[in-house]
């Protein structure tokens, strides 16, 4: 079944032609996943831009969350962007919304 959600994941990033960007929401108590790292991958194959919302990030110190951040910005490199989000205290909203009318721009 895995197999085939991959087949099906990765035929979508290739042939799908308004697809102009992947934001990826993340809980940033439990870091990037294996799942996160694969659909990074799909992106990655057909130079799609990639940005990563850590969300929850009110549910953390704030050293936690600077800690957090670092590492899967470390991780990322230059294959996207990543920033920390709550929507409980709207964290991170005016940048996430740059980031989509930027995905957006790109498709116009």
């Amino acid at each position: 079944m895995r197999d085939h959600w991959g087949e099906l994941l990765s035929e979508y990033f290739q042939t799908r032609q308004s697809l102009k960007g992947l934001l990826m929401i993340v809980d940033i108590r439990r870091q990037l996943q294996d799942y996160d790292r694969q659909m990074m991958a799909f992106a990655a194959e057909v130079d799609l831009p990639i940005h990563i919302l850590l969300t929850k990030a009110d549910k953390l110190k704030r050293g936690q969350a600077a800690n957090a951040l670092l590492q899967v910005k470390k991780e990322v490199g230059e294959h996207g962007t990543v920033q920390q989000f709550s929507a409980l205290n709207r964290q991170g909203e005016t940048e996430a919304r740059d980031v989509l009318e930027r995905f957006l721009a790109a498709g116009a």
